[in-house]
Order: structure tokens, then sequence, then C-alpha cells
């Protein structure tokens, strides 16, 4: 079979950046589906893309779908064709629906029986044929966080589409889309190249065509163009580039051919608070801040350009006068807002609506000091006038002229404030990081106070949304709790907090009783599900097989760090030989049991020498389990309890358990009911999936 590489470009106005990472990610899934339900063979798919076009590359794809045998299967042979074994109404209407005629069909023997089945070969279709109503399905499938409409067109993409490149090999694959029509030749750089330019298929080849137009398309080399560019300017200072990857990807994906600059700004404003002078840069600008050997801020900035200007000293200027502007707007904000201490800000908050159910922000900083101080109480007395310090104030500088001006500087400037107005270090830092983490999978809060402060904050949001109905439904969380409550955890998780997850639940509840008319007996129970779905979700994301997370949160989900230990151990002794066959006998275990109330063992009615073996046993392992569950190893106290297994199976072989005696039939039951009980301290292993 001979192969050919697919290209498909996407031109269009310019995508947002952010768009355009997940935009490339979904592209290349899509085309994997598509080109697989098609059965068509390719080598690899690879994506690459500017704010200008995406581009997808099928290498090596075959250049039609190989023949297949379809299998259809009729009505049953005795419908099909009567006892003569002539072919009924039935036979027949099922062969003219298919295009053939009764002798093509076939009786075989299925697991249902006797059917009648038609088996023929489909013919492979032609690839550039099957790519014409691939591609613009493709295309139209690609998730976008905001689309839009343009002219007359009904279709809906990130922004208008002006060029269409698809090619397979040397030849058009002709499709059109919002009234473009598909071609072989791509556009340059909108300033330096705008002319259309003809481009191969394959992925080296277009790379280098795009470069001579000022178009590096991979992204990787745009980056790698762009650090260098960057570095190199800011070099000229005797300086370097503040690290910040998330502002290297930006520009990365908000230009097509980099090229940088470095300017200054008068040393005045650096007397600004470091992440003010960071974010006036970095926010609207996108500039880099340039520091010295130090890490020290310098007086100076490096800019990303999308063009190479012939007269960049007049390019400078126009940047730096921009700055200035900024710079100015923030000097003067910071002023204006050590005219008053922190605490100043505090009572303004009663103004400032948290949700029109939940009352304002100073009514959210009663409830959160509360939740802190009991926290505190909980895991560190030492720390209580901290926390609550710390969560009076961890919302004032929201009405600061700063925070309004540049609202990703909540908590940063805060703890600026906090430390200009006489606060102690820690408060400060607590306001800061009560905030923390911002964003899933980033930093966590540093400090023990700000940690309690965290979750304090994050329950109360958490308990208060759902109290009023606004719980997060399907892929919609307007108020972020999922994330939120992976803080939660995460927090716990890293701080080895011991804390009742339950406890804490009602205490947010409780508060919200201030606030609300009326708050739902089930609150306490939804939050708690909430929080347990979000563990499962966490644990598993990570590698963690369901099941044995579900085996772990059905006995116990309150100590969310000793829940994870639990898990853990049943993961790690999962792999032993002898666990798969024990969780089989502790469902059998646990289907006798049900419904029997529990009870302590008789010695005396112990009848049958296997069930007196079992308990001598089980007095054994009883021990050496309950030592190792005090120190919380709980995997060794899986091992030990797997010792059980040859005894247990040894029971269930010689062993009535359900005998008419009812005083020894209790008996016998109660031995398995405390057998079970040392699991269930650990998982409820009925809830493993065995394999087989």
């Amino acid at each position: 079979m001979n192969t050919r590489n697919l290209l498909l470009e996407i031109g269009t106005e310019e995508i947002p950046a952010a768009f355009i990472p997940g935009a490339l990610g979904d592209l290349a899934k899509l085309a994997r589906e598509h080109l697989n339900g098609a059965h068509l063979t390719y080598e690899d798919v690879s994506t690459m893309g500017t704010p200008r076009r995406l581009v997808l590359f099928a290498n090596n794809l075959s250049d039609r779908q190989p023949d297949r045998e379809e299998i259809i299967t009729g009505p049953p042979a005795k419908v099909a064709f009567s006892s003569n074994g002539k072919p009924t109404k039935a036979g027949e209407g099922f062969a003219r629906s298919h295009g053939v005629s009764v002798d093509d069909l076939q009786v075989e023997d299925t697991e249902r029986g006797l059917y009648t089945v038609l088996r023929r070969i489909v013919s492979g279709r032609e690839t550039v044929e099957l790519l014409s109503e691939l591609l613009p399905m493709i295309i139209t499938s690609i998730p976008f966080p905001k689309t839009m409409r343009w002219g007359t067109e009904e279709l809906r993409f990130a922004r208008p589409i002006r060029w269409l490149v698809a090619l397979y090999g040397e030849d058009v694959v002709p499709f059109s889309l919002a009234g473009v029509e598909t071609g072989s030749k791509s556009r340059g750089h909108r300033f330096m190249a705008p002319e259309a330019i003809r481009v191969p298929s394959n992925p080296e080849g277009y790379k280098k065509v795009l470069e001579g137009v000022f178009v590096l398309a991979d992204p990787s080399v745009r980056r790698n163009r762009l650090l260098k560019e960057a570095r190199n300017a800011a070099s000229l200072v005797s300086g370097n580039i503040l690290s910040d990857d998330e502002l290297v990807d930006i520009n990365t994906y908000l230009t097509e051919f980099p090229s940088a600059v470095c300017g200054s700004f008068d040393k005045r404003f650096l007397s600004l608070p470091r992440n003010v002078l960071i974010t006036c840069m970095r926010e609207h600008q996108k500039y880099f801040a340039v520091v010295d050997g130090k890490g020290d801020l310098m007086p100076h900035f490096v800019a990303i350009n999308n063009t190479r200007s012939p007269r960049p000293g007049l390019v400078c200027m126009g940047h730096e006068r921009v700055l200035r502007a900024r710079l100015s707007d923030a000097d003067f904000f910071f002023k204006e807002d050590l005219k008053r201490p922190l605490e100043a800000f505090v009572a303004e908050l009663s103004g400032m609506i948290f949700h029109q159910r939940l009352g304002t922000l100073l009514d959210k900083i009663h409830r959160v000091k509360f939740l802190a101080h009991y926290l505190a109480e909980q895991v560190a007395p030492d720390k209580v006038k901290v926390v609550e310090r710390a969560a009076w104030l961890c919302k004032a500088d929201l009405l600061t002229e700063i925070v309004g001006e540049f609202p990703s500087l909540q908590g940063i400037i805060g703890k600026e404030y906090a430390l200009l107005s006489g606060e102690s270090q820690e408060v400060a830092n607590a306001i800061e990081e009560h905030y923390m983490p911002v964003r899933s999978g980033e930093a966590l809060p540093g400090s023990l106070s700000g940690a309690l402060l965290s979750i304090a904050d994050k329950m109360d949001t958490i308990c208060g949304t759902i109290a009023i109905g606004l719980k997060p439904s399907g892929t919609a969380d307007p108020y972020g709790l999922r994330r939120l409550a992976l803080g939660i955890l995460h927090i716990v998780e890293e701080r080895s907090l011991c804390l009742s997850l339950k406890a804490l639940i009602a205490e947010a509840s409780h508060q919200l009783e201030n606030q609300i008319s009326e708050v739902s007996k089930e609150l306490n129970t939804e939050v708690v599900a909430f929080f347990e779905r979000r563990f499962s979700y966490d644990l598993t994301a990570m590698g963690m097989d369901h099941d044995i997370v579900d085996a772990a949160t059905r006995v116990e989900f309150d100590n969310v760090k000793d829940c994870i230990l639990r898990a853990r151990a049943l993961a790690a002794v999962r792999s032993r030989p002898e666990f798969e066959p024990l969780s089989v006998a502790f469902k059998r275990v646990m289907n006798i049991i049900k419904g029997f109330e529990g009870g302590s063992v008789n010695p005396l009615l112990l009848e049958v020498e296997e069930e007196k073996a079992l308990y001598e046993l089980y007095l054994s392992v009883e021990k050496k389990v309950g030592v190792s569950l005090d120190r919380r190893d709980y995997e060794q106290a899986l091992v030990t309890l797997l010792s059980l297994k040859p005894q247990v199976d040894s029971f269930f072989d010689h062993v009535l358990v359900m005998t008419e005696d009812m005083d020894v039939r209790a008996n016998r039951l109660a031995l398995l009911w405390n057998i079970a009980s040392l699991f269930l301290r650990i998982g409820d292993l009925s809830a493993i999936v065995i394999s087989r």
C-alpha cells in the first residue's frame, strides 16, 4: 500500500494566545480519532501553530482504506427460512435491503443460536475522497473557550478563517468551509511577507518554506528564538530577563517571528514593591522584567515584538512611553493606599457583596475568622492569635487602588501593606498564602498559619455556595469549587494535618445559619460527598485504581490523611498473590454476615477444629494488627491479615455457618464479623474488582 503525507493548515485572523496550545492538542486528538475510525493507517500525527495558523501533519498516511469483510446478522434462521428450506418474506426482505440475493445468505451457529448471516467484502475507499469528508469534521469539532461568527457565515470558530491548505502528498484535498476553498498556498508573515506561497506536505519542508517568509511555525523553535532574543537584549544592559515560563509561552503564541528590544524606565519606580513593578510590566504589556546578577530588579524591561523593525530605537521609545504611564499610575495608587493602614480598609468590606445570599465580604471575614480559630485550636493552639489576625485582614487589600488596577495582586499586595502597617511577618505571610494554591498544581501555603487560613476561607466558600444551590454540575463550575476542594485536600495531605473533615464542615455550616434563613439538614452530607468525589478523582488521576480508593473511602472518609495512607497500603498489598483470593473470601464473609449486628465469640461454642484454629489465629493476628494500626502502618497490618487466608479457606470448606443450632450459628457469625471488622479498619475488600 502506498503512503503520502497529509498537511492541513487552517489560516485565520490572530487567535488568542491562551487558546492555541489546547486547540493544537485537540486537533491532534480529533485527527487520530477520525483517521482510526476510517481504518486509515499512518506513522504519526503532529501539530504546530502560530497566532494565524493551526497546522496538522499525518505522516505516511495510507492512500486507501484496506478491503474488509463485513458481517451482517439478519433474522433467526427459522424466521428467514421455512421448514422446507425456502426463504420466507423476512429472509427475502433482509436480502433485498442489503442489495443481494437470497443465495448470498448463510446460516451460522451463533451464541444466540442459528441466524441468517450476510458476509461480503467491502472495498476500501480512496484516502483523498475520505479526507474531503473527514477534514471539515475535524476542523469544526475543535473546541475553543469562546467562538465567533463573521459576515454571513453560520460556522463558529475562534477567529475568522481566511485560507485553508489541505494537501495529501502533492494533491489538494478538495472541500470548502466558511466560503473558503482549499488550496496549496499558505501565507507568510502578515507584515514582512504577506504574499501567498506554495508549501510542501512534509513537516521539515513546510517549516523551511515558512521560515523563509518570517514564520516560525514550530512553537518550540519560536520559543527558543524568543528566549535567545530576550536574553541578548537584556545582556546589552548587563542584565538578564526574570525567569517566567508562563510569560515566555504567552509571547510565543502571540508572535510568528519574535524579536526583542530592551527599554528602560525611571529609577524612582524601583521604590514600588517588587511584585507591583513586575505585574505592571507583565500583566498588560507582556514585558519581561530585567534583573542583575543578584536577582534584583533593574530599571529596564524587555519587550517582544512580532516584527523586525529597521528602527528598533523608535519601537523601544514607544514601549517606554506606554510603560511610563502604567508605572506612574501604579506609583500614584501605591502612595494613595499607604495613606491608611491596612486595617482601615476592613470596615469598608461591609459595602462589598460576596454573594447576595451569603452577605458581604465583611460577613465572610467573620465566618472565616471563626473557622480559622477553630482549626488552629485543633492542630496548632499557639497559632490562634496569628490566624485570627490574618483572617481579619486577609480581604482588606481588595479595596485598595492597586488591586483595583491589578486584581492578580490580591493577597500579594495585602502582605506588602500588612508589613508596612506594622503587622508581623507571620501574619503578612498568611494573608498572601490564604489564596494558595491559586491554580491546580501550583504552590501550597508555605506556613502553617497560611495553610489553616487557606482551608478556612475555601471551606466557607464551598459550604456557602452549595448551601444556596450553586453546586457544580457536569463541566460547569463557575465558582471553582472543585479547585477549592482539591486545594484543601492537598494542603491537608502536604501538612499531614490530623483533623476531622466532617467536624470542620459542620462548623462551617453552623456559621452559615447566621446568614441563611434555612440551612438544609442534608448540607453536611452533601459537602462530605462532594469532597469524597474530589478525593477519589485526585487519587485516580495520579494513577491509583478507582476500586482501591473506593475500598478505603467506604469504611471511613473523615481524616483525609488517614484515608490516603489506607488507600496507599491497599494499593501496595494488592500485587501479592494471596490478596485477590482473600478479597473473594472477604466478599463471601460480608454476604454471610449481612444483617448480623455483631457480637463477641464464645470459645465454648466452637465445635469444629477448623473454627477453633481460625479463632486462635484471629486472636494472634488481632494483637499484631492492633500494634500496626496504632502506628498507622496500614501496609504491615494488611500483610499480617493476609496470613488468615489459608485458615479462612479451611473454615469455609469444613464449617457450616448457618447451622440449625441458633447459638452456634450466632457464634460462628460473630467470629466472621470480628475478622471482617479487622479488615474494615483499613478498607472494604468487597469493593475490590477481581480480575478473571
